[in-house]
């Protein structure tokens, strides 16, 4: 590590501009008149503009914002330090000092140590630990920023204001910098504590070393002002002035060479105790000015003219930073609060995640086994009805076990759907395309008294998923939002990316995910309810329902990969909000129908609620010769129909079931050659030209016959 550090051209320069200092003031070759010069004007100027090089060369290379900050800080003090340096050697190099230059230099020497704390409160360290750790800086820095201005008052222009030509001569600024040396060298002790790198540990070493050289330093001058001590020039001692800043240097230069890999520890202190810590730190701080000016006046350090304004700053900056500490106290115990609700949040919802990954694994093995078995079953009972005679008695009761195999198929198909082992054909989609596409089939779902509001607010939509998957997604979300609304009401999908606040406080827009919310303003759902939402078999609808529809849609989105939760409050609604991720820099592929490729053959649509209905028709319209399609409502009749191929010659409809007395003007809006069946009881009906109607009671043979007539005229 040290070689890769020696290797560095600028830590070459500063170890070798030391190197020459360090002989020259052990073993003076020079005339002592040139040395004394160069001690008292210019001794700490090379290596400040050597530690100014050391950030500047490089400091492009720094990714992290944080440590970019930190780096531009520590420049900034050792400016400022400068900026002090040049007049005694260029401006007033005899060293005859008003009480103008001297609180020109009492502010930069205050300017350097208060950028220098920032910097070190800043922990470039440290990993970021979200809101929290940010708010705690920033208390810090304002609680940093408030003292220092408190101070600046107490040392500098109070007694500058009040008795000037005692101030320059006076030591109180010494005391103020001896105390903030001794600050800097407790920070950095703590951060070198809670270094999580061995580069960081180095870095933090190097500043402490130099940071107790100069507190060294400020006491030698203190003493030497007090007249308690000598300090020749031009002598070894001098290195206790250009040594720290030889050592910040090299810090500087550590964070630009390469280093081994970084080795990480697990002892980060964690966000909730810096937090706590800010607190403390802000009421430390606050009993800094009060402390030091009960020490002054006990040694009688203090001038008497300035006394009094001084025990008002002092008493100001209590009540200042010390009701900062306790905003601070409040408001990181606030956060805390959050943060933890939050914690609490997300641990249940990974419990009820856990839960349902091994619900749903259990589902779909036991639903592929269940699938085997029906196969089986549908395959022995097909063998046997072949060999039956057609007018058998036993042929009807072969009709019901196929009936019951179908729904029990079905059942099997819905499990597997909830596992996540259904296959799916996921494409390249415009989300707000999936929208469009489904917004036809939402419509008949909802009734006068119901309206649907759809917001396209994303800026990235394109996603990943199976779009006639995702519109039984949607489809079933809206029936669910319907229900919850039996007086009527309002559905909203809206489409967004969603936004967030970073660290620094400034928002910002999250085009990594996609985020789809379905919104009612229904009854609402108790918390216990939404535990078990998403559980199969778990219904609200008594009775009405067989409990999968949302434990598929948790599959489907899931096997999608992304997530879906829901938010509810009793007489308020219910919002379920889809996380999708997004696809950048990928042209979506068209949402389109198929239905003009006359290759595929017509097809038979069967829109029965009953299962064993259903399934009995299929087998008597099989004779037609056409792929047969079955539904269960209008809506679902609408999305099978948008799935198929091909065109959809003839609809076979039971008119009491949802939707059915409208089904099928609605697929004429995309097969306007379709003909119609309906089967009725003594429900009026308004027939379209064309279309035959069947009321009950009628045979099955009658169904057949219509069928085959209205195909034939179909043709």
């Amino acid at each position: 590590m040290l070689k890769s550090l020696v290797s560095d051209p600028v830590s070459r320069i500063v170890i070798a501009a030391w190197t020459v200092v360090a002989v020259l003031l052990l073993a003076p070759i020079l005339p002592p008149a040139w040395m004394r010069a160069y001690s008292d004007h210019a001794l700490d100027l090379p290596f400040l503009a050597l530690i100014l090089v050391a950030i500047w060369y490089g400091h492009r290379t720094i990714e992290e914002p944080t440590e970019r900050r930190f780096w531009l800080l520590v420049a900034t003090a050792y400016a400022s330090w400068l900026m002090v340096s040049l007049p005694y050697a260029v401006v007033n190099p005899r060293g005859h000092w008003t009480i103008g230059w001297k609180i020109y230099a009492d502010l930069g020497y205050l300017a350097g140590y208060l950028s220098l704390i920032l910097a070190i409160e800043l922990q470039p360290h440290r990993r970021q630990t979200g809101s929290l750790g940010d708010r705690e800086r920033q208390l810090r820095t304002v609680g940093v920023i408030l003292l220092t201005v408190f101070l600046l008052v107490y040392f500098v222009l109070v007694p500058a204001a009040f008795n000037g030509p005692s101030y320059e001569t006076s030591v109180p600024s010494f005391y103020l910098f001896v105390g903030l040396d001794a600050v800097i060298v407790f920070r950095l002790l703590v951060n070198r504590r809670d270094a999580w790198s061995i580069r960081w540990s180095w870095i933090y070493t190097w500043m402490l070393a130099a940071a107790i050289l100069l507190l060294c330093g400020d006491i030698v001058e203190l003493l030497a002002d007090l007249g308690a001590l000598i300090v020749p020039s031009a002598t070894p001692l001098d290195l206790l002035w250009t040594t720290p800043f030889a050592l910040s240097a090299l810090a500087a230069r550590a964070s630009r060479v390469s280093f081994p890999a970084e080795h990480r520890v697990l002892n980060e202190a964690a966000a909730v105790g810096g937090a706590l810590r800010a607190g403390h730190l802000l009421l430390v701080g606050a009993m800094v000015l009060p402390v030091a000016h009960a020490l002054l006046q006990l040694v009688h350090g203090l001038d008497p003219q300035t006394d009094g304004p001084r025990a008002v700053v002092a008493a100001l900056s209590l009540l200042v930073v010390g009701g900062l500490a306790l905003v601070a106290y409040r408001l990181l115990e606030h956060d805390r609060e959050q943060m933890e609700a939050k914690e609490l949040r997300l641990v249940s919802e990974l419990g009820v995640a856990r839960k349902m990954d091994a619900v749903a694994r259990l589902a779909a093995s036991v639903a592929h086994d269940f699938s085997n078995l029906i196969q089986i079953v549908q395959g022995r009972t097909d063998i046997l009805a072949d060999q039956l005679p057609e007018d058998d008695p036993l042929q009807e009761e072969v009709r019901e076990i196929l009936a019951a195999s179908a729904r029990a198929r079905d059942l099997a198909g819905q499990l597997m759907a909830f596992g996540r082992t259904q296959p799916t054909s996921p494409a390249t989609v415009s989300l707000h395309d999936v929208l469009g596409r489904a917004e036809h089939l939402l419509k008949p779902l909802l009734d006068e008294r119901t309206r649907l509001e759809i917001r396209r607010g994303a800026n990235l939509d394109v996603v990943q998923v199976d779009p006639l998957q995702f519109e039984r997604v949607i489809l079933n979300l809206v029936a669910n939002a319907r229900d919850a609304m039996p007086h009527g009401g309002t559905v909203t999908i809206e489409t967004f990316n969603p936004g967030f606040e970073s660290l620094g406080g400034h928002p910002y827009t999250d085009l990594s995910v996609v985020q789809l919310t379905v919104t009612d303003t229904g009854i609402g759902m108790e918390r216990n309810t939404m535990s078990h939402i998403f559980e199969p078999f778990f219904s609200t609808k008594h009775g009405r329902g067989a409990g999968l529809g949302l434990a598929i849609t948790h599959g489907l989105i899931q096997q999608a990969g992304g997530s879906i939760s829901v938010d509810s409050r009793i007489g308020e609604g219910t919002t379920f909000t889809i996380t999708l991720p997004a696809v950048r820099g990928a042209e979506p592929s068209p949402v389109e129908r198929l239905s003009e490729q006359r290759a595929i053959p017509g097809a038979v649509m069967i829109i029965e609620m009953d299962a064993t209905n259903r399934q009995l028709l299929r087998r008597l319209l099989a004779d037609l010769e056409r792929p047969v399609l079955t539904a269960a409502t209008g809506p679902e009749a609408l999305l099978v129909s948008s799935r198929y191929p091909g065109p959809v010659d003839l609809a076979v409809v039971d008119v009491t079931c949802e939707g059915g007395r409208t089904i099928a003007a609605q697929l004429r809006e995309t097969q306007p050659a379709l003909r119609a069946l309906l089967l009725a009881q003594d429900q009026p009906v308004d027939l379209h030209p064309g279309d035959v109607l069947l009321r009950e009671p009628f045979e099955l043979s009658d169904v057949l016959g219509t069928a085959k007539k209205l195909i034939n005229q179909r043709a």
